[in-house]
């Protein structure tokens, strides 16, 4: 309701195709129950704004969020262009090593090995490792989960299970250090780090 009401004063004071009246339509929209009826509204604030606001972040975090709930339908060509935009967008507005950039490259990364892209999916964990590792840190979750990514992409992919295994100790390493041993994470960690030494 109050997403409601801030969009309803922004498009009166504002106007419909403003930045913050969209971002307020675009916080309404995440609420819907449907996914199919997000899904709508999502597509019909994404042509709004890609050519009202090509050069404002909301616009990208449309795209993504899009892309987002395309692949969770299993439609992975249509999510990859939404993907693809969101990226090329935040490169350009927000910049290579903002947080919205990275998560952008690691959901292409997810996307791709979902379509069996392993080669191309390490790419863009490898992008978003880089930058996750300069500007979160070593320790950090996203950081880490990036790392758990690629050993999966190593082994159940590529089967590079040498490169799986260094990638492993890496996660498992950074979730001990960073949130203990007894973690669910951590825990989730060490059992495909053994299921992976099993299989060897």
């Amino acid at each position: 309701m109050c997403f409601e009401r801030a969009k309803e004063g922004f498009v009166r004071l504002l106007g419909e195709d403003s930045a913050k009246a969209v971002d307020a339509a675009f916080s309404v929209a995440g609420q819907i129950l449907s996914v199919d009826d997000r899904i709508v509204e999502f597509r019909r604030l994404w042509e709004m704004a890609k050519v009202s606001l090509p050069e404002e972040a909301v616009t990208y975090d449309i795209a993504n969020h899009l892309g987002t709930r395309l692949m969770e339908k299993g439609k992975y060509e249509e999510a990859k262009v939404f993907y693809l935009a969101a990226l090329e967008g935040q490169r350009r507005v927000l910049g290579e090593e903002h947080k919205k950039t990275l998560a952008s490259m690691y959901n292409m990364g997810n996307l791709l090995y979902n379509t069996k892209d392993y080669e191309g999916a390490l790419d863009y964990y490898q992008q978003a490792l880089k930058g996750y590792k300069k500007v979160m840190g070593k320790t950090h979750p996203d950081t880490l989960s990036t790392i758990m990514n690629m050993a999966s992409t190593y082994a159940g992919g590529l089967k590079d299970f040498v490169k799986a295994e260094e990638m492993y100790r890496q996660a498992l390493d950074g979730r001990e250090k960073s949130l203990g041993k007894g973690h669910e994470d951590t825990k989730e960690c060490a059992f495909n780090f053994a299921c992976l030494l099993e299989e060897q």
